[in-house]
């Protein structure tokens, strides 16, 4: 062959995978550009500092997460790509749920709720259902492993909000209002703590729809009941499980425990104070190196202070500040009841989940097992807030739509 020719055919060759790429390239363009265009600032600046965190957290779980990975399979990735198949899954989820209508939403939500309650019935099924660190409250199927209860709080939340925006007029009547609400909230609860043993997560559910009913202005004399049977709940169920029972006596006798039941909040402590004002550096924890069983997952904002300090430690909860303010703006600009009360019903678990699990870490409360939002390793975990924060966007978009339409 003439090098005239092979050379021509090179440079066409080249031409046209020019010509695909930046086809392509206009493509995602094109599509980038109309899933922003003509939306509210709060829409973009939701969007953008979900991502945000949402990139930290893979970052620190690459770096909390690297030399147990090594150990248990020899690829310090292994954690951290399974973490990054579920954020690419989640933000997908996220972008087609944002596109929805309030009415399939609506639906979404009794789904999400139904479904895992379903849930929590098949992880009693041996062989189908996982336990670990004494909760049953896990379903694998196949290399998956999916946590219902993590569904239920979002399901949770909008099944709430469809209920009481529609009785916003009827809030003073116990068996009308409250009453339900507080059937549905401590129902969902119960099965995910009776059947999973997940204390953690049903205490999250508790305060989210006590919360929610109290900022909707449930009177006080229905919201003292709410209290007392939240507080009844908790004890008993601590009372219940002798685990928990040995972690609450070793968070009010610090320092008195010999049997290592404070290991992890005793060198979840150590981290933080040998972060100092900057940290030892990314990668550089000595939490990570196997001091804390699974890092990565609830104590992992004591490697964010190891490696970024104080510092570090400020902006993360500066972070979660600012996601907690704009959703509560949002949550304020609603003309609608129902997108209204999601919207803090999402605020409400992000905040609550968030606080809890610094408190643990900083061992202001006992040990719960609740995993820092966004942040920590866990798929279920992170579709659901995920998922959650698509719902809100959904209801952002519509007001550049259609007038939103309100409700009785």
């Amino acid at each position: 062959m003439p090098k005239n020719d092979s050379t021509n055919r090179r440079s066409a060759n080249r031409a046209r995978s020019q010509e695909t790429g930046r086809g392509l390239r206009d493509r995602l363009g094109n599509i980038s550009a109309g899933y922003f265009q003509n939306q509210t600032k709060d829409f973009n600046f939701l969007i953008s500092l979900v991502v945000l965190i949402v990139a930290f957290g893979l970052v620190m779980v690459l770096s909390a997460s690297n030399v147990d990975s090594i150990i248990n399979t020899g690829n310090p990735f292994g954690a951290f790509t399974s973490q990054l198949l579920w954020a690419v899954l989640g933000l997908a989820m996220m972008v087609w749920i944002s596109k929805r209508s309030v009415e399939q939403i609506e639906k979404l939500g009794l789904l999400l709720f139904l479904g895992a309650l379903i849930g929590q019935f098949l992880a009693l099924i041996p062989g189908l259902g996982i336990s670990s660190g004494g909760n049953t409250n896990w379903i694998g199927f196949g290399p998956f492993i999916i946590q219902p209860s993590e569904f239920m709080k979002l399901g949770l939340i909008i099944f709430i909000a469809t209920f009481l925006s529609k009785r916003i007029d009827l809030l003073w009547d116990w068996r009308s209002a409250g009453m339900p609400a507080m059937i549905a909230g401590f129902g969902a609860a119960g099965v995910v703590f009776l059947l999973g043993r997940d204390l953690g997560t049903a205490a999250v559910m508790l305060a989210i729809v006590c919360s929610l009913v109290f900022l909707v202005g449930l009177p006080w004399q229905h919201l003292m009941r709410f209290g007392l049977a939240t507080v009844g709940v908790f004890i008993i169920g601590s009372i219940l499980s002798p685990s928990r029972v040995a972690r609450f006596l070793t968070f009010f006798n610090q320092g008195a425990a010999n049997d290592g039941s404070d290991w992890q909040v005793r060198h979840g402590i150590w981290a933080l104070a040998s972060g100092g004002i900057g940290g030892t550096g990314l990668g550089r924890a000595k939490l990570n190196w196997g001091w804390v069983p699974e890092i990565e997952n609830d104590f992992i904002f004591a490697s964010i202070g190891e490696e970024w300090g104080f510092v570090g430690a400020i902006v993360v909860l500066a972070l979660f500040f600012l996601l907690y303010q704009r959703l509560r703006r949002m949550a304020n600009t609603h003309d609608d009841p129902f997108a209204s009360l999601v919207v803090m019903g999402m605020m409400l678990w992000i905040t609550i989940q968030a606080l809890i699990n610094i408190a643990v870490v900083l061992h202001l409360i006992p040990t719960l097992g609740v995993p820092l939002p966004f942040i920590s390793k866990g798929g279920s975990s992170l579709i659901a807030l995920l998922m959650g924060i698509g719902v809100v966007l959904a209801f952002e978009r519509q007001k550049t739509l259609v007038p939103t339409r309100r409700r009785r």
